[in-house]
């Protein structure tokens, strides 16, 4: 922090900052108890349906105005589009993470199997194309591990991407959303939309095969080696992945959806500023310098340089010569403050890592991306946000048996629908619809 403060005065920003690191697990709870308390803050990290919560419960300040005028660098930086997508009401209540800001899923497979297995893994498009690669893989490795499976779920981490399809409006509940493509707008219940409905049970076939672990739905586990996986990113993502994972090498489907705008995926990362901050145009100029310069932006994400990281010279991937990468020695500081969470990716020096096309393929996939015909509007949950709460409370409940497969969607399906219509889903279609067919008159 001492670090980031030295370089905020070479800036002549005319700020210092203090960092208060939540841990994840409670992170909504402290930032809700923060705000409900009335605890004193200047930027807070916020997201998705969260944030447009906050700004209905008036937490944060419209900063539609004051960031051409605190901030014009960042403002310009910035696209347009990823303004727009933050705003409620034709207005701005943070400042947008400029990153892989539109969405692309892709699913990925250890290199050693594609090879052993013979897959051909660009053939791959729907789940339903996965379920013949997990059978031939799980009885192959039965044989020596009784224990593998193909595809490794936790509660915490289900079925990756599962409702892509559905622009979900910012509404809070992940089964109420309009089809990207659907130039009508109907709002709709997605668990009825058949094609929903079918890869459920899709997912279901593969639990009840063995091809998905059987403590799924209630595992905590952190698992690594993981033969699959699906994650949102880029084409070299990947290799992020496998270093995760601790695989040699990942080998990556075209992209199964996307790259794809909506107001949400821009709601991925923000940083908000108080209502009540005393220092609003000094947070505004704090932000813009994260945003804009690489110095300052590689302290926030790596630690102190000479503690943390250093600079080398590394040879570029091609072989045409070398480029500035950033060498980490110690990981604990980037491990309490989430990258993404920050600013911008751009500024941020690649590490040794770190493909150097990496900044271009998201950069790439932002500019090729289409928008949601749902694109801009956000709904205001403020007539609605009891059922809202219930019915987020509902799906949260049995979202890690519904997307693991833990459980028939033919039997679990219906009580969902059952419980949430009690709550009020209805409702918050109807309002939705009303909202929806409004802003787009």
């Amino acid at each position: 922090v001492d670090a980031m403060n030295a370089r905020l005065d070479e800036l002549k920003v005319g700020a210092h900052i203090d960092v208060t690191v939540f841990e994840w697990g409670p992170f909504e709870q402290s930032v809700q108890k923060m705000i409900n308390g009335g605890d004193y803050y200047d930027i807070v990290f916020t997201n998705g349906s969260s944030y447009t919560r906050y700004v209905q419960q008036g937490a944060f300040m419209d900063i539609t105005e004051k960031v051409k005028t605190a901030a014009p660098e960042m403002e310009e930086f910035i696209p347009d589009n990823i303004w727009d997508g933050t705003k409620i009401d034709g207005k701005i209540y943070a400042v947008p993470t400029y990153k892989d800001s539109s969405m692309t899923q892709f699913w990925y497979f250890d290199h050693e199997k594609v090879e052993k297995y013979d897959i051909d893994v660009k053939s791959v498009h729907t789940m339903d194309d996965l379920t013949p690669i997990f059978k031939k893989v799980k009885e192959g490795e039965s044989a020596e591990n009784p224990s593998f499976y193909p595809v490794m779920l936790t509660k915490g981490n289900p079925w990756n991407g599962f409702f892509n399809d559905f622009d979900t409006l910012g509404a809070g509940v992940q089964n109420v959303g309009v089809r990207i493509d659907d130039e009508n707008r109907k709002v709709v219940n997605v668990l009825e939309d058949e094609e929903i409905l079918h890869n459920l049970d899709v997912l279901r076939s593969w639990y009840e095969a063995g091809y998905i672990n059987p403590d799924a739905n209630v595992s905590e586990e952190n698992y690594k080696g993981s033969f699959f996986g699906s994650g949102q990113g880029w084409p070299s993502a990947v290799k992020g992945w496998a270093r995760g994972q601790n695989i040699k090498q990942y080998d990556a489907t075209d992209a199964i959806n996307g790259p794809l705008y909506t107001s949400e995926t821009v709601l991925g990362s923000l940083n908000a500023i108080s209502v009540n901050s005393k220092y609003a145009d000094e947070s505004l100029k704090v932000l813009q310098a994260c945003n804009t310069d690489t110095k300052l932006r590689d302290i926030m994400a790596f630690g102190k340089e000479g503690v943390h990281f250093e600079y080398v010279e590394k040879k570029l991937d091609d072989g045409s010569g070398t480029r500035e990468a950033v060498k980490v020695l110690r990981d604990d500081w980037a491990t309490g403050w989430a990258k993404y969470t920050q600013a911008s990716f751009f500024p941020c020096t690649l590490t040794v890592d770190e493909p150097d096309i990496q900044w271009d393929e998201i950069k790439e996939q932002n500019a090729a991306a289409k928008e949601s015909v749902c694109m801009g509007f956000l709904m205001d949950i403020s007539r609605v946000q009891n059922e809202v709460s219930a019915c987020k409370q509902i799906f949260d409940t049995y979202k890690p048996d519904l997307l693991t497969g833990a459980r028939d969607p033919k039997e679990l399906v219906p009580t969902i629908n059952e419980e949430m219509k009690a709550a009020g889903l209805d409702t918050i279609i109807a309002e939705a619809q009303k909202q929806v067919n409004a802003f787009f008159a």
